[in-house]
């Protein structure tokens, strides 16, 4: 597995969690590699397609570009977390081989009118 993030910061965070957890013993927690890359870039230049992808873009979305990379990746299994559902909307549109099999509101943000909106995605 290969987590994907811009920011360097985000990715030592990610590094310093998948060690945290691989010392108390969670399994798999070793197998992930990080690496700080532009998602679109590192997605186009790989030769096979994933058998999942799980994204968590900003608000504006993945964009047409990494949303027509996953519809063209053959990958089985999308896991999408948004912020903001009317980029959720539109990237759904735009990989119109997916269909949603479960989507779930996580009050991530008491009092606000934000909150984040997790949908787990097969390729159908």
């Amino acid at each position: 597995m290969t987590g994907i993030e811009i920011s360097d910061a985000a990715i030592d965070a990610a590094r310093r969690s998948a060690a945290e957890m691989a010392d108390a013993g969670v399994a798999g927690a070793d197998a992930v590699a990080f690496l700080a890359a532009d998602a679109v870039a590192w997605a186009g230049a790989q030769g096979e397609g994933p058998d999942a992808v799980v994204v968590n873009p900003p608000r504006r979305g993945l964009g047409p570009d990494l949303a027509g990379w996953i519809e063209d990746s053959g990958a089985q299994t999308v896991v999408y977390s948004s912020c903001h559902p009317v980029s959720l909307a539109r990237d759904l549109e735009a990989m119109p081989s997916y269909t949603a099999r479960e989507i779930r509101l996580f009050d991530m943000f008491p009092h606000t009118g934000h909150g984040e909106v997790g949908v787990v995605l097969d390729r159908g």
